[in-house]
């Protein structure tokens, strides 16, 4: 990023926090501030130990100094302008959980198509945190992070206090981290009769949730497994036989592949592992049963849930069921080191990233289901400037998709609307012209 780019940018990032309302976070004098500036980018200089006794100081501040970035922690200090974190006095934390569309699986076709994944994926956490967690909504602040995602801020009195080893404890429950199956089913009654010289044996009761019967209708991931379950059972009795023949083949032998851990394997590997296909007529029979009767659901409903005879199969659903509820971010949890970490530095809502040049918003969880980021964050004007593409992009970055248009860049000068060429430029792809 050349001098005068960051001049350009400098000037309307001024312009904005000029002619903005800006939103200081809950008890903001007791929060150490941070900020990166323009001047030293492309090296990333975090200035922090900054504190703030009023409003207006803080306004203030950022309104001259102009910020590419700009964060506060989640912590809460005694004295939080101190130059060392012991001197700082550390007095709690807001429970904080950092959603990037980079740490999804799978591969994405574009920018867009990332930030609804990600978005999917924060709607997920948002509900663990509600039905399981119990938090109420007006304890939780919901951010566009004006990137790739998402932040959730817990001020929860309850999570204040808490360690770094229990916020990683949450983190794992919602990714199912460790999850202990036997811990969650009871297992089945069984009744043995004597019959003179021979024993019959017969089911009393199926394996139960364990949750449904402390409350009416279950809770926690019990209740998650039991209504993957009716979904499954409804999807199944929607499908013809081949269909599901092939999703419980795969299912079953993805399953054992995973026990296994197996991640790849040869054309002779697979004949050996054949046996995952033994059975499956009747194991589709068994299912169509199940899928196809009433009272059976209306079992699962109460929490009475089993798959007699076709272990293999119940067992297969059931870790389904997890990786699908789960929360899939960094690897299989959401960023963990900034949840645990009770020191954290997060982004300022109401700021503007200096990576993308979109807005950090602040979100109900009303106005969440209907935020598009790609519109809703996007602050600068419609007005046409001139840009250098500075290198070639690789194909799935040569598309800039905003405010509802598509605009293909090519390597040297591009004209575009200033959001579009200042999201480039803050991305380090073009130079101001």
């Amino acid at each position: 990023m050349n001098f005068r780019t960051k001049q350009y940018l400098r000037k309307r990032f001024a312009d904005y926090y000029q002619n903005s309302n800006l939103a200081l976070p809950h008890d903001f004098v007791r929060r150490e501030w941070g900020f990166i500036f323009f001047d030293e980018l492309p090296e990333v200089v975090m200035r922090r130990h900054k504190a703030f006794s009023r409003e207006n100081e803080a306004f203030d501040y950022i309104r001259a100094m102009v910020p590419a970035h700009a964060y506060h922690s989640a912590a809460y200090y005694e004295f939080p302008g101190a130059a060392t974190m012991k001197e700082k006095k550390w007095q709690g934390a807001d429970l904080i959980f950092d959603l990037d569309a980079d740490h999804l699986p799978g591969k994405v076709r574009s920018y867009a198509e990332m930030l609804s994944n990600v978005k999917s994926e924060t709607g997920k956490l948002l509900d663990f945190l509600i039905q399981d967690f119990g938090f109420l909504e007006s304890n939780i602040n919901i951010v566009f992070s004006g990137g790739r995602g998402y932040h959730i801020h817990v001020r929860d009195p309850k999570v204040r206090k808490l360690e770094s080893a229990e916020r990683r404890e949450i983190v794992d429950y919602v990714s199912g981290t460790g999850l202990n199956i036997n811990f969650l089913f009871k297992p089945a009654k069984r009744m043995v009769h004597d019959e003179g010289r021979f024993r019959k044996i017969e089911l009393d009761s199926p394996r139960r949730i364990a949750s449904f019967e402390d409350r009416p209708g279950g809770f926690g991931w019990g209740k998650r497994i039991s209504q993957f379950l009716i979904h499954f059972l409804i999807d199944i009795s929607k499908k013809d036989d081949l269909e599901v023949e092939i999703q419980i083949v795969n299912l079953i032998r993805n399953y054992n592949l995973k026990k296994a851990n197996i991640k790849n394997i040869s054309e002779d590997m697979d004949q050996r592992l054949g046996d995952f296909n033994k059975g499956t007529g009747a194991k589709l029979n068994k299912v169509r049963k199940f899928a196809e009767d009433p009272k059976y659901i209306e079992m699962i409903e109460k929490g009475f849930i089993d798959f007699p005879n076709i272990t293999d199969l119940f067992d297969a659903i059931v870790d389904q069921a997890i990786q699908e509820e789960s929360i899939h971010l960094g690897g299989g949890h959401t960023d963990e080191p900034v949840t645990a970490d009770i020191r954290r530095l997060i982004r300022l809502p109401s700021s503007l990233h200096g990576g993308s040049g979109m807005r950090v918003v602040p979100l109900s969880l009303s106005e969440f289901g209907n935020f598009e980021p790609l519109n809703d964050a996007v602050v600068f004007s419609e007005k046409m400037i001139d840009i250098e593409i500075i290198s070639p992009l690789k194909p799935q970055n040569s598309k800039v998709e905003m405010k509802g248009k598509s605009f293909t860049v090519t390597e040297g000068k591009n004209t575009l609307p200033e959001y579009a060429a200042i999201y480039l430029m803050c991305r380090g792809a073009a130079e101001y012209a």
